[in-house]
């Protein structure tokens, strides 16, 4: 099955660009992964980089998907205990979803967020992992920067109507920005349909 995705971002009131995200297709399926260093620093920045780069590159295949992405958010943890946090805890939030057919099997640490827009409206998602029935919905995974400044009425309008997955994020955080919050956070939209 192909996927269609798009992706925005913006920095916010931010001196550092803390979030991040990789996309990638394996095997019949599409894999994302996005993370938010939390955190107006370089520290903030590396951590979101390190994370996605080593769950993306550990994710290989289709089989087992929850197991997988189970020992590849260790991998991360360790890695940036590591390399980066030695010891401290880690501050970093980090959502990996993988689409198989009309499936999405995701897991999350931190406030990243999932929303499915459908005939049925919008869905916010907070459970830390689980599986969703995605058929005829558009998928957002997005940082906390857009709750910040989007309501959840917003968000539904920007994610509905036949638009590319890409204009559909450049919207998202276009109407971010609009809103023009003094203290915004780093905002970052990734679209699957």
């Amino acid at each position: 099955m192909s996927r269609r995705y798009g992706n925005a971002q913006t920095i916010g009131s931010n001196v550092t660009q803390n979030t991040y995200f990789m996309t990638k297709q394996v095997g019949q399926g599409f894999f994302a992964v996005l993370a938010d260093g939390t955190i107006d620093s370089v520290t903030g920045a590396y951590a979101a980089i390190l994370a996605c780069e080593t769950i993306a590159k550990g994710f290989v295949s289709l089989e087992d998907v929850e197991g997988q992405l189970e020992k590849q958010f260790a991998r991360a943890a360790a890695v940036m205990n590591e390399r980066l946090y030695k010891g401290r805890q880690p501050r970093v939030s980090v959502l990996a979803a993988c689409f198989v057919g009309n499936s999405m099997v995701y897991r999350s640490v931190g406030d990243l967020s999932v929303a499915l827009c459908g005939s049925r409206g919008l869905t916010v998602n907070q459970e830390a992992s689980g599986q969703m029935d995605v058929k005829g919905a558009t998928t957002l995974l997005c940082s906390q920067g857009v709750w910040q400044a989007l309501a959840e009425m917003d968000i539904e309008k920007l994610l509905s109507g036949r638009r590319h997955p890409y204009d559909k994020a450049q919207n998202i955080i276009e109407a971010v920005n609009r809103r023009n919050l003094k203290d915004q956070k780093s905002a970052l939209a990734v679209i699957v349909a």
